[in-house]
């Protein structure tokens, strides 16, 4: 007998969890390019020791377009497991896309299929967890999930339809420790 859906996190990548590349050079290619945003880690780790089930959810149209190959992601992933995993933190599953726009997947952000690949994956009840990207795509496959959703970065300001916006992931934490609702026992469902 499988238990009850549960409310859990997921992160899109670029942009949250990790430091975006220049926009000149658009991808993260290699381990090496791969560096954690500012205070991700205790953000993650917070909902780790809470048992929050963590995913990330990220669009890798470099993998379409060659930039990056499928063992060098499994590679980069690899970096950003270890990164967390060095300051107390895990991810539970990581969904990609490797398609283009042309591709016309249901996987690629802003569609949900990804979100509904992890929430399969976590056992997760989509309206009950949260969605938290950097973009607008982000925030529009949340809702077509039925996420919670959240915006972080410098313009975070509510335009992409977001129920909670802060302006770098150094917030992250002290939002999840006051206001997500998971550190209590009574569902996050409606905080923000």
């Amino acid at each position: 007998m499988s238990s009850a859906p549960r409310p859990g996190v997921l992160f899109d990548r670029d942009g949250v969890i990790n430091v975006p590349p220049p926009p000149e050079k658009r991808y993260v290619t290699t381990p090496d390019e791969f560096h954690l945003m500012p205070g991700i880690a205790g953000a993650v780790a917070l909902l780790n020791q809470w048992g929050i089930p963590v995913g990330v959810v990220t669009n890798q149209k470099c993998v379409a377009i060659g930039r990056v190959t499928l063992p060098m992601l499994e590679r980069i992933h690899i970096r950003m497991r270890d990164l967390l995993a060095e300051a107390g933190a895990h991810v539970d599953t990581i969904q990609f896309c490797p398609h283009s726009e042309k591709d016309h997947c249901t996987c690629r952000k802003p569609l949900p299929g990804m979100l509904f690949q992890a929430a399969d994956s976590l056992n997760l009840d989509l309206t009950a967890s949260w969605l938290i990207g950097d973009q607008a795509r982000d925030i529009e496959a949340g809702h077509a999930a039925g996420c919670h959703t959240l915006r972080v970065g410098p313009q975070a300001d509510g335009s992409a339809g977001e129920e909670v916006f802060l302006s770098n992931t150094l917030d992250l934490a002290v939002w999840i420790r006051e206001k997500s609702g998971f550190g209590k026992k009574e569902s996050c469902q409606g905080m923000g």
